[in-house]
């Protein structure tokens, strides 16, 4: 299998130059040359940030040269998902944001795609012949390197609670305290931090979840679990947009990939070790 690798382009199987034209339309040129000795019949994936919609146009841009130039068999491979977390009609006049992409990309018709760690089920719901690839390996990854033991797994609200015990049980683990978190969805203010534990005394709690926007969740939830006594928090997260910082309040140590950007003062894994 061939990558056209739109993350690390130096590792790219298939030669290409990206740029953007002035007015800010993205353009992809593949690299003839090395075109003419690839085979066609064989399978080619593009490896991809979906972080932004000039990121979908690239893709896009990528799939129809390699049908012009007859690649039989197309997958894409999606590190971040654009409006993941968009997965319904929040309020009225707000769009649905996820069905538009996923209607954009099954347009283009590709044989597969598969998605790190997406918010929800609603994704491979909407894209044709996706599938999600889980966060065990990368959290198992984050653990061996953290080499703290015994540790309780932490989901920090509803929507993380129902993936986190597939990994626990994945993990071997022996704990996992819920936490819950109320979020006015018209100004994004977060209350109301609870937990079902009653005592962390001394313990080592890993909060695991798929995005850190702007830490006020793991903020929130760190608080309440040093006020039960915990002695270190970890956070866990697939996906680090870190839009106010990688330093969040009560979290000792941050773990993350590059699905979305590079992260500086973070300990960050490469998406490729997950997806390809």
């Amino acid at each position: 299998m061939y990558t056209f690798n739109l993350i690390y382009p130096n590792l790219s199987d298939i030669p290409f130059h990206a740029m953007v034209f002035p007015d800010g339309q993205p353009h992809v040129k593949l690299k003839m040359e090395a075109i003419k000795a690839l085979d066609r019949a064989t399978p080619v994936r593009i490896l991809s940030r979906l972080s932004h919609a000039n990121d979908l146009m690239t893709v896009l841009f990528v799939k129809n040269t390699l049908d012009y130039l007859e690649f039989e068999h197309v997958e894409l491979h999606v590190s971040y998902l654009l409006a993941a977390r968009m997965d319904r009609v929040m309020l009225d006049g707000e769009p649905f944001s996820l069905k538009v992409v996923a209607q954009v990309l099954n347009q283009a018709q590709f044989r597969k795609v598969k998605i790190f760690d997406p918010h929800s089920e609603v994704s491979t719901a909407l894209i044709d012949r996706s599938y999600a690839v889980s966060n065990h390996t990368f959290v198992q990854g984050a653990l061996k390197d953290f080499g703290v033991e015994p540790y309780c797994l932490v989901s920090p609200d509803a929507g993380a609670l129902k993936k986190i015990h597939k990994l626990a049980s994945f993990l071997g683990a022996a704990e996992v305290v819920e936490c819950m978190k109320e979020r006015d969805l018209r100004t994004g203010a977060l209350t109301h931090f609870k937990t079902t534990a009653d005592d962390l005394e001394g313990k080592t709690c890993v909060i695991v979840d798929d995005i850190c926007d702007g830490g006020g969740t793991f903020a929130g939830t760190a608080a309440l679990l040093k006020g039960k006594g915990a002695a270190m928090v970890v956070l866990v997260v697939s996906h680090g947009i870190f839009s106010k910082g990688p330093v969040i309040d009560g979290i000792d140590k941050i773990y993350t990939t590059d699905s979305y950007r590079l992260v500086e003062g973070v300990h960050t894994f490469p998406i490729s070790n997950f997806l390809l």
